[in-house]
């Protein structure tokens, strides 16, 4: 005499679904905030960044250059006349 199985497999495998996607989905959650740790602004004094020009290059026209007197990438106030060693010239 063979007993019939008392839960179905496929409710099984459904929760075995639906928890695998729910870690997955903190697994996401927990590498996507060190993505953003990882992308904090740099120090001034790591990119040797001054509030004066280098010959004919500024931040102002630089491509990180935030106005009034922000970087992209670089932490802190910076003058629009400034520069560092970062500088990308915007396209």
């Amino acid at each position: 005499m063979s007993e019939k199985p008392t839960h179905d497999s496929t409710e099984v495998s459904r929760r075995k679904l639906l928890r695998t996607a729910a870690t997955a989905a903190g697994a996401a959650a927990v590498l996507g905030a060190g993505v953003t740790t990882a992308s904090a602004k740099m120090a001034q004094k790591a990119v040797g960044y001054q509030d004066t020009p280098k010959d004919d290059k500024t931040c102002d026209i630089c491509s990180n250059w935030r106005p009034p007197n922000g970087c992209a990438t670089v932490d802190g106030e910076i003058a629009a006349k400034g520069w560092c060693r970062i500088f990308v010239l915007k396209r």
